[in-house]
């Protein structure tokens, strides 16, 4: 029989793959690429490679970021499947089975009637009763994420741990938001609803608060854990029953002694209204008013005729364009004749969403709703989680600033490193047209920084950055105090500067130059009329204008050998 992966848990839960026609299959996000698509940000272009032998079917994980498991473990190479195998790729495990299909064909061939069934056999079988599962007191609904749609039921007198671990939760939600144990929510004997936080990554929300400790939550709050919304609903709340009484058809009453039966009293004869005559007053009365109801009447329908086309086709749209003005980036088209919405664009949060939800809910004439639209705040946590499992690029973050518009920001060491984050992101991020990267190599900066220093004659000023924070220490001319200053504000301008620390103080020129005194050694010194003239520097004499390794003699003092080059100073102290 021919062998199927087949979709136990996650978002693409009950699709199978048939392997029967082929040698090679390639499972991916990329419809060009892949034989088997899957619509997941967190499944990569080519994701696995599955190969038909003589031996069986062997898989071979492609993607480096988020690799494929084998029975919860990384595979090295190719491996050869086995009946039951669990393979997760993305968010998605599959089991991997060569009988499950045979048994399914099995169980649809209905069995052949026996020669001894009757239709007395037919009498005879037991009926299921009416409700054979009992409910629970409380519903866990879920209403937004990767498992909207879930109904879960919750029992009085118990305690739960949601989060996506199966092996230690009670509750699993498919989630890369949510953590392995997330919250733990707790039900009462009395009923009491509670829940609390587990020290989770991205932590968790009641009605769009986050909770530091246990907190009492009722049937009409949102909670919110990753990006997965749900609510608690109560089956035994009370509800409203409308009843009419038995009325008895007829009731006897005991008979009446004959001495003490009430006397009998002649009635009046009825009078025939119909044969009395109708005042003149009223028929004038009645006959205006019939007249006035009719032309009512005729304008109401005028005005209904006349006015048709603007109400079925204006209004509505103009009601809808209310409803979502609030949301900039989200567009909608209107089908009146199916009413029909579509609705496509970006919003920040998962609370913009249940208020354009809610908005859209309000309107009556809208029957149904085809929602495309995305939540900005998933899409990054989720991109986030992935770029921070790599240490080299834990450095930076992608973040929303508003609807449909992402910035990448933070900082990477080398030039490399910012180019294999850009690679990656052109493969694995959903929205490349709509990202700004400004994440800052630290190498560049480092080097602009230390260039301008150098240019412009502070060479004695010492440079350290660190996470866009950069330290200057040292010294430098007091005489060249303004351009200090000047120069630390256009540091301050520079892309990836975040703040400039100066340490640096002002002080004489000797003070302030580069000092070169270990790397010369000064054997005497002339003057002539009182000032220096000319010194012996490494065996060789020098004058004043000489060059020394590129370096120009500025001035001989008694103790100190002041030269110059490019703007900078350096100094050579010396003792006579």
């Amino acid at each position: 029989m021919p062998a199927h992966l087949i979709a136990e848990e996650g978002p693409h839960q009950g699709l199978i793959f048939n392997l029967e026609e082929g040698e090679e299959w390639v499972i991916g996000r990329d419809s060009d690429v892949s034989n088997f698509c899957l619509e997941d940000t967190t499944v990569s272009r080519k994701h696995a490679e599955l190969t038909k032998t003589a031996e069986g079917i062997y898989l071979k994980n492609l993607s480096r970021v988020n690799p494929t498991l084998v029975n919860e473990v990384e595979p090295e190479g190719d491996v050869l499947l086995a009946e039951g195998d669990r393979i997760q790729i993305g968010s998605t495990v599959f089991r991997f089975t060569e009988t499950a299909a045979q048994q399914e064909e099995e169980e649809k061939t209905p069995p052949e009637p026996t020669s001894y069934d009757t239709i007395f056999e037919d009498a005879e079988e037991e009926e299921a009763p009416f409700n054979i599962m009992s409910q629970a007191p409380f519903l866990l609904k879920v209403i937004s994420g990767p498992n909207a749609g879930a109904e879960i039921g919750i029992e009085k007198g118990r305690a739960y741990v949601i989060g996506k671990d199966p092996a230690t939760c009670d509750i699993v939600f498919h989630d890369l938001a949510v953590s392995r144990g997330h919250a733990r929510l707790t039900v009462s004997e009395e009923g009491v609803l509670e829940i609390e936080d587990l020290g989770s990554k991205n932590g968790t929300i009641v009605n769009g608060t986050p909770i530091a400790e246990l907190t009492t939550v009722t049937p009409q709050d949102l909670i919110s854990i990753g990006t997965t919304i749900f609510l608690i609903i109560d089956r035994e709340a009370a509800q409203e029953t409308i009843y009419s009484p038995i009325t008895p058809a007829a009731e006897t009453s005991p008979p009446v002694p004959a001495e003490t039966a009430p006397e009998i009293v002649e009635e009046p004869p009825k009078r025939n209204w119909r044969e009395d005559p109708i005042p003149t007053k009223y028929l004038v009365g009645g006959g205006a008013l019939l007249i006035t109801c009719f032309i009512l009447l005729m304008t109401f329908f005028s005005l209904f005729k006349s006015h048709r086309l603007e109400s079925d086709l204006k209004e509505p749209v103009s009601q809808i364009k209310e409803a979502v003005d609030k949301f900039k980036d989200v567009q909608f088209s209107f089908n009146p004749a199916s009413g029909k919405l579509f609705l496509v664009g970006h919003v920040l949060t998962n609370v913009e969403d249940q208020e354009l939800k809610f908005r859209i809910e309000e309107i009556p004439f809208v029957q149904s709703v085809e929602n495309t639209v995305i939540i900005d705040e998933g899409v990054c946590k989720a991109m986030n989680d992935v770029l921070s499992e790599n240490a080299q690029w834990r450095g930076m973050s992608i973040r929303a600033v508003e609807p449909g518009k992402f910035i990448a920001t933070g900082y990477v060491q080398t030039t490399a490193l910012l180019t294999q984050l850009s690679d990656y992101l052109t493969l694995n991020f959903p929205y490349l047209d709509r990202l700004d990267n400004q994440v800052v190599v630290v190498e560049n900066l480092y080097a602009q920084l230390e260039g301008m220093l150098l240019s412009s004659g502070f060479g004695a000023v010492a440079l350290q950055l660190s996470n866009g924070e950069v330290i200057l220490s040292g010294r430098y001319n007091q005489k060249m105090e303004r351009e200090y200053e000047k120069l630390l504000k256009e540091m301050n301008s520079l892309k990836g500067v975040a703040a400039v620390k100066n340490l640096a103080v002002p002080t004489t020129a000797n003070q302030a130059a580069v000092d070169l005194t270990r790397q010369f050694q000064v054997s005497g010194a002339a003057t002539h009329d009182g000032r220096g003239y000319s010194v012996i520097l490494n065996g060789k004499i020098y004058t004043l204008g000489d060059s020394v390794d590129g370096l120009i003699i500025t001035d001989i003092e008694p103790n100190t050998i002041l030269l110059e080059k490019d703007g900078i100073k350096y100094k050579i102290d010396y003792t006579r």
